[in-house]
């Protein structure tokens, strides 16, 4: 039968390869520029502050965390991808298959090296970009310390968990997609080139390609043996319970031991791959790969979901019992509370408590009674802001503070809160850029009420503002309540006019009256100065 020749592939005139090569330079300009103005941003944000080691600390591990991530992706990817083409088949069967492909070799041949370079180049920046993103993670484990205390469940020191266990789950994660990629790289080489033949007769893999992704499918299972390992720790983050965070009887007697035997059973495929190379058949690796997915469906989703459904949940209280005991004891170990003891006075007496002479014992606690909170620091915002947000620019965060003050020689509990710009709170004619950075720039006062305190005849006993309003007045002095940063401030402020300006940032309205306000400078030292051009 007579092959008809390949069609030729559409080629790029000279003016083209200009024209895009201009765009991808200004592309990549546009993003290196916009990139390293951030980083100056940030930089003088934290020489402002005095914390440029800090800044210098997570750049530096952002760029080694790219460059380790960007080198070992993209050169072992590209290396995958060599390694394929090395070993192509010299002689192809002839079939419409092989017919179409061979237009995709010739485009390719002459520009292989290109082409390589460019996929390793941009699957490098890819990852690179990822991982520097996990720069804490990096930092926690490099600096891991130990706690001085285990885990009931697995007895291995608790620093594990929080610094230790985070990085080798990312770790994982990289090498599993540093194996998928290089297996889809191999395969996709194979196939252009002739080793992975789907649709010609005869063998459908030559003897380098079938070496090949064994090794990868080898290395895949195998690092999903190791995660099945750590499976076993991750119980300890386990949400199954319905009361509490931690190991529960289904994770501890339906999970840990499967995860374990998953650990084997993986382990065990991923020979069966690597001894594939020699035995040059798929058919065992591809039959234990099978019986893994199977298995893991069983025994680590399947058996555990029946156990919690039919076993655990008629008789929660008696089968989570031990485990809920253990989660309280290391809470209070976590809270510093291990040490607290639990007093009954009831039970200090050998007969019946008399209720007039306890009433009359919790009369005379001059000290506990007096200063028990009645106003809860969670629930409190909606009132603050009805009572004292005086204007729709201001605001108060979604959970406000408890503090002590001394007023007139006695220590007492307070709800404070400041007066914070509301960024979210400008009307629309207020959105404009001069009102956003240069008007409305910052909030205005603190408010206090006592946190034993409530209003008498008010429903649910409304706080006592014993210090508030605007200006600012009542039983506790404030030197300074212009807020300049707070958690409601979402925009930056451009401040601190010439000499001899007018002031032009809105500070408080005057009297209270709607109408009228009075403005303010910016006098204070803190912030980046942007004097010169450049900044």
């Amino acid at each position: 039968m007579a092959m008809r020749p390949p069609a030729p592939v559409p080629v790029l005139s000279r003016r083209a390869k200009l024209v895009s090569g201009a765009i991808a330079v200004l592309l990549v300009s546009f993003a290196a520029i916009s990139t390293l103005i951030d980083v100056y941003v940030d930089h003088a944000w934290f020489d402002e502050t005095g914390y440029t080691e800090v800044f210098w600390t997570e750049l530096q591990t952002r760029l080694l965390l790219f460059a380790v991530a960007g080198v070992a992706t993209g050169g072992l990817v590209a290396l995958s991808m060599y390694l394929a083409y090395r070993s192509r088949p010299a002689f192809r069967p002839m079939s419409l298959e092989q017919q179409n492909l061979e237009r995709y070799r010739q485009s390719i041949e002459p520009r292989r090296h290109l082409a390589l370079a460019a996929i390793g180049v941009v699957l490098g920046l890819l990852a690179g970009f990822a991982a520097q993103r996990n720069w804490e993670t990096w930092l926690l484990f490099r600096n891991s310390t130990a706690f001085g205390q285990v885990d009931p469940l697995f007895e291995i020191d608790l620093a594990f968990f929080v610094f230790e266990y985070p990085f080798y789950r990312l770790l994982l994660g990289a090498g599993f997609a540093i194996a998928l990629l290089a297996l889809i790289g191999a395969v996709l080489t194979h196939y252009v080139f002739g080793g992975l033949r789907l649709q010609t007769p005869g063998p459908k893999l030559s003897g380098a390609a079938q070496v090949q992704l064994s090794v990868l499918l080898g290395l895949f299972v195998a690092l999903k043996s190791v995660a099945y390992w750590f499976d076993r720790y991750g119980l300890v983050y386990s949400d199954r319970g319905e009361v509490f965070t931690g190991a529960g009887y289904t994770d501890v007697n339906a999970l840990l031991v499967p995860k374990t035997i998953l650990v084997f059973a993986a382990a065990v495929c991923a020979l069966a791959f690597l001894a594939g190379i020699v035995v040059r058949n798929i058919v065992l690796p591809a039959v234990s790969l099978v019986l893994l997915l199977v298995a893991s469906s069983v025994i680590s989703v399947a058996y555990p979901a029946i156990v919690q459904q039919f076993v655990v949940r008629p008789s929660a209280d008696e089968k989570e019992a031990p485990y809920i005991e253990r989660a309280i004891e290391m809470t209070r170990q976590a809270y510093g509370l291990a040490g607290v003891e639990y007093v009954d006075y009831a039970q200090e007496t050998t007969g019946d408590v008399d209720p007039e002479v306890a009433l009359a014992e919790l009369r005379d606690d001059a000290e506990t009674i007096p200063n028990a909170r009645l106003l809860d620091p969670n629930v409190l915002t909606d009132t603050f802001t009805a009572r004292q947000q005086i204007r729709n620019v201001y605001g108060f965060p979604e959970k406000l503070d408890i503090d002590r003050y001394t007023i007139d020689g006695e220590i007492r509990d307070y709800v404070v809160a400041l007066r914070e710009l509301n960024s979210a709170g400008l009307s629309e004619n207020q959105r404009t850029w001069i009102n956003r950075h240069t008007v409305f720039t910052h909030g205005n006062g603190f408010v206090a009420a006592p946190a034993n305190q409530v209003v008498a005849g008010t429903e649910g006993g409304e706080p006592n503002f014993t210090t508030g309003d605007l200006p600012v007045r009542g039983d506790i002095e404030v030197d300074q309540s212009r807020i300049y940063y707070g958690e409601l401030i979402e925009d930056y402020s451009v401040v601190g006019a010439p000499q001899g300006a007018a002031p032009r940032e809105f500070d408080r309205p005057e009297g209270g009256s709607d109408d009228r306000q009075i403005n303010n400078t910016y006098d204070g030292e803190g912030g980046v100065a942007v004097g010169s051009f450049f900044r």
